[in-house]
């Protein structure tokens, strides 16, 4: 079963307790990759494609995450997502994304229950294999019901565990952006009610970043307003969040981005300044960066 992180409090931080599972077999000397087997998992990989069969229950998905675990990708991991400051508490098997996708994309889409004790999850994998699932279906869906659905499934029963820049970065404009965009009322209470006032750094983030489905439709209001929401805020991953959006708008309209930046340059953190200048010129970077702070 998979474990959940109020779980971890209560104890040491465990090892991993899966070993890989693994034959190897040679055929002729080629500089194909060579064939592996996992036959506990019914996991096959084949040279440069990838067949996973699982069986899509908690267990099985579990299992065959932590066969594959790496402890020194782990460690890179640890660090890479700062475990120390606002990763605090979470813990890595060492998968790489393209592992994760295939096992999702192996698993079909999941019936609700098990999304939500994957993203529940102490390892961060699971709860990244949950996001994914649910990104991936809700972008094939057609049915406005099950939009709604998925898009509150997300806000309420996953976002408490979306707590790491990437799940939210290759979720929030996916769910959120997409579901909200011809949505004004719905958009005014999630995005200004209950998301950019949040006190959990996430929910800010998703904010910010939802709007990035926004911009690729040509519609920049809503990340000049939360952008200026957020020209306070004093999180760093905020920062370059929001740097990001206005950077992403410059590139579909520099003068909305020159016009923002106009205004409000001199109040902006030094991060998001220079995450929204990347597409500018040394020059306009020069005369940007020098406004002294206010």
């Amino acid at each position: 079963m998979v474990e959940t992180r109020s779980k971890q409090k209560a104890r040491n931080v465990e090892k991993v307790g899966s070993k890989r599972i693994s034959t190897e077999t040679s055929t002729q000397p080629t500089k194909r990759r060579k064939t592996k087997t996992i036959i506990d998992n019914k996991v096959t990989l084949k040279s440069e494609s990838t067949v996973i069969k699982i069986n899509p229950t908690l267990s099985s998905i579990h299992e065959q995450l932590a066969a594959q675990a790496s402890k020194k990708r782990a460690a890179t991991l640890v660090k890479y997502f700062r475990t120390d400051e606002y990763g605090r508490g979470d813990i890595f098997l060492g998968l790489k994304v393209p592992y994760v996708r295939s096992i999702s994309k192996s698993l079909g889409f999941l019936p609700f229950t098990i999304l939500k004790s994957l993203i529940e999850s102490k390892y961060h994998e699971e709860r990244l294999l949950s996001v994914i699932n649910i990104v991936d279906k809700f972008k094939i869906s057609q049915d406005l019901n099950e939009q709604k659905e998925l898009f509150e499934f997300y806000t309420t029963e996953m976002k408490e565990g979306i707590d790491n820049w990437d799940l939210v970065d290759m979720s929030a404009a996916h769910v959120v952006g997409s579901y909200l965009i011809n949505k004004p009322e719905l958009k005014k209470t999630w995005l200004y009610e209950k998301l950019i006032t949040s006190e959990r750094l996430w929910d800010r983030r998703i904010a910010i970043v939802s709007t990035q489905l926004f911009i690729n439709r040509g519609e920049y209001e809503d990340t000049v307003k939360l952008s200026e929401i957020l020209l306070d805020d004093k999180e760093d991953l905020i920062h370059k969040a929001t740097g990001w959006m206005l950077r992403e708008m410059g590139k579909k309209s520099k003068k909305t981005l020159v016009n923002f930046l106009d205004m409000h340059a001199t109040k902006m953190p030094r991060v998001m300044l220079r995450y929204s200048l990347e597409k500018f010129s040394d020059q306009e970077k020069k005369k940007y960066m020098q406004k002294e702070k206010k």
